[in-house]
């Protein structure tokens, strides 16, 4: 047994050292990757700068400011010039700002405002500009520096003169794009530092206790562990052919390797306790076996009995993802699909039974509604009450079009008969007390309204209006065409509306008599047919009374 063990922590020990190379090889990895990530990104800033340059809105507006030019002149090809750039800015995630000079050095600025161009490194910038010749240029600037500069000088392409336009300076934000990185956060994750051959131009954290170390270009990849200012570091470096670049990546050593000591001893010290509780487990794995094989068989057998809810006892949840586990959850959705089936099987019969009462129910009741109706007019016009008779088929007409739900969607001809039925029966209840105004053009008649919109309004009308009053009612019916859209107005002489109560009826909390349609039901069925804008307007009247706009586009239904 000590022997095992020993042979076990011998083993511990190389495989540690084994993972400690992998770690070294695998950071210089990331390092590489880094570094192509980087690089790929300033190519595709290079392969922007070139099609500013190229570009013939960008040519055409340079070579308009090379002659005389008024003050207006250079406000719209500023303009023009910064919303073209802005395409560009737009179009790379990592590019800051854009400058343009001009030949007579105006400038032109589209991007990021914050972090200008100081004058040292302007004027350094359209140097190189020009001794470049029209290639790009990376200018790296000694120190921490977040933003790197691209330069270009910008030349004519009409007739192939190369006439100097002006010049291209293109801000990348680097630490934006080293940020991006995949690399650890903290400290563990190191300090990207990346140097030319004569100097640091970037570092993405402050080098305090890094000034001593030579980082100063080097050829091909490596990586080693190194004493700096009595700290020790992991340094690991590649250089690129881009720009003779190198890339540094420096971490603290015990950042990066003090967890991994911490689980090295963590390791023996668990290898040991597992090994002495290794009997003691097997012992308590059997029984997580056999236990639940027990349970599971009581359980059968509770069903078997026809109990069906004591599968609800299994604690299928607390089971492992093993075979006794899949055997659990199977057997207890196996038993609850069966129940969910003998319930379902039951209800449905209910539905058919009461489905079938109903249907012959809805084919009796209106028959014999009409046939009832129909009896009661015979009678009247048998008596020569003419008056019951009007009544009873206005009555007969309106209940019909209440019942029938064959068509939704009617003209306003046919909503109007719906609306004289109506009305023949309220003539006859209230006599000389009700004065109706209609005026409605026939050349709306063919327009398309929801079933039941104006009966209702009537209805409200007559409700809170005509009812309550002694005096001659007045109620309105006119319709209007305004701006191609059709507005058919209800309006009475009532005692209008308190604004409390109108925001009630608005919101459906208030609901008409009769008919049980709302307002709300009026204006919800108008626009999911015919859309948001149209719908119900109420207001109160000035003098007194209130009016309801239904407003509607002027869709031809005959």
């Amino acid at each position: 047994m000590v022997v095992t063990l020993a042979l076990v922590l011998i083993g511990l020990q190389y495989a540690f050292s084994l993972y400690d190379e992998q770690i070294y090889a695998k950071s210089s990895q990331v390092l590489m990757m880094s570094s192509n990530s980087i690089e790929e990104q300033l190519e595709r800033v290079e392969e922007a700068s070139f099609n500013i340059a190229v570009d013939p809105q960008i040519q055409s507006a340079l070579q308009e400011l090379q002659g005389n030019v008024t003050h207006y002149d250079i406000y719209r090809l500023e303009q023009k010039l910064e919303e073209e750039l802005a395409s560009y800015v737009s179009s790379e995630k990592y590019i800051h700002s854009i400058y343009i000079y001009d030949s007579s050095g105006r400038e032109f600025l589209a991007g990021s405002s914050s972090k200008p161009l100081g004058e040292k490194e302007k004027r350094l910038a359209l140097y190189q500009a020009d001794k470049y010749e029209g290639k790009n240029y990376w200018m790296e600037m000694d120190g921490v520096n977040e933003l790197l500069t691209s330069v270009r000088l910008l030349r004519s392409y009409e007739n192939l003169n190369f006439e100097k336009l002006g010049k291209l300076v293109i801000r990348v934000n680097l630490d934006k794009i080293v940020t991006g990185l995949p690399l650890s956060q903290g400290e563990a994750g190191g300090n990207i530092i990346i140097s030319n051959s004569n100097q640091v131009f970037y570092s993405q954290k402050e080098r305090a206790g890094l000034t001593e170390y030579n980082f100063h270009s080097k050829k091909g990849q490596g990586y080693g562990i190194e004493k700096i200012n009595g700290e020790r570091y992991f340094v690991n470096h590649i250089a690129t052919n881009f720009e003779d670049w190198t890339y540094w990546n420096v971490i603290p050593f015990n950042a990066m390797f003090s967890k991994i000591t911490v689980v090295k001893y963590s390791m023996i010290l668990i290898f040991s306790l597992l090994f002495i509780l290794l009997i003691s487990i097997g012992f308590e794995f059997l029984k997580r076996i056999t236990n639940p094989i027990e349970g599971l068989a009581t359980t059968m057998q509770q069903v078997q009995k026809g109990d069906f809810m004591a599968v609800q006892a299994l604690k299928v949840d607390e089971m492992p993802v093993d075979e006794v586990g899949t055997l659990y959850r199977n057997f207890k959705t196996m038993v609850q699909r069966i129940d969910e089936l003998i319930k379902e099987n039951f209800s449905k019969q209910l539905l058919v039974k009461e489905t079938e009462f109903k249907a012959l129910q809805a084919q009796i009741n209106p028959h014999f509604l009409y046939n009832t109706l129909e009896s009661v007019n015979w009678l009247a016009k048998t008596n020569k009450q003419q008056q019951i008779s009007n009544m009873v088929e206005a009555l007969g007409h309106l209940m019909r079009n209440s019942i029938n739900f064959n068509e939704d969607i009617i003209t306003v001809e046919k909503e109007l008969e719906i609306v004289q039925s109506y009305l023949t029966i309220q003539h006859y209840r209230f006599g000389d007390r009700l004065e109706f105004q209609m005026d409605i053009p026939a050349s709306v008649m063919c327009v398309s309204i929801p079933k039941l919109t104006l009966q209702p309004l009537l209805e409200n009308s007559f409700q809170h209006a005509v009812e309550p009053s002694l005096e001659m009612s007045i109620i309105k019916l006119e319709a209007v065409v305004v701006d191609k859209n059709l507005h058919i107005r209800v309006e009475d002489n009532g005692p209008g509306i308190d604004p409390n109560t109108l925001q009630y009826i608005k919101k459906g909390i208030i609901k008409p008599k009769g008919t049980g349609i709302g307002l709300n039901n009026i204006d919800t069925r108008i626009k999911l047919g015919f859309g948001e804008q149209y719908g119900l307007q109420i207001e109160n009247l000035n003098e007194k009374g209130t009016a309801v706009t239904v407003i509607l586009p002027i869709t031809k239904g005959c």
